[in-house]
């Protein structure tokens, strides 16, 4: 499980080291991508995007919706390895998308990652998550 949210900065190479917690889920390799909903990057172990590359897959080829998908998601999508350091070099491609430079924001989100601009995740989740309306409709949608 990916929990929790810290701050790391990027070296001057672009590399980022990953949280001490998060290590051993992604040792053996991930992805790292855009969200195809804009803001930040995904970083998932393998076999999450596995799984989740075969959900995308199996969408029709021919809706405009899944090919717009698939752009967003495997053609941004990098495989990456940890360095014995725990570090990955995310790309400027990515870091550009992101608008992540200096320090990064990383998040878990359960299964996955999300690694944010810190400023951006202030004005696209915290302030939202502080609108109270947002907040109620969010759990009225879980059934909480």
């Amino acid at each position: 499980m990916f929990l929790g949210e810290y701050v790391h900065s990027l070296d001057n190479k672009g590399r980022l080291t990953i949280p001490a917690r998060f290590r051993d889920q992604l040792a053996t390799g991930l992805v790292v991508t855009r969200n195809p909903a804009g803001g930040c990057l995904w970083v998932m172990p393998l076999d999450e995007w596995q799984a989740m590359a075969e959900r995308v897959s199996s969408l029709p080829m021919t809706d405009q919706r899944s090919a717009l998908l698939r752009r967003a998601l495997f053609s941004a999508a990098e495989e990456l390895k940890p360095d014995k350091q725990g570090r990955i070099l995310i790309s400027q491609r990515l870091r550009d998308f992101a608008k992540i430079d200096g320090e990064v924001l990383v998040a878990g989100m359960n299964t996955y990652i999300e690694l944010w601009n810190p400023e951006e995740w202030e004005t696209q989740v915290l302030s939202q998550l502080a609108d109270e309306q947002v907040t109620k409709e969010l759990f009225e949608t879980l059934g909480v």
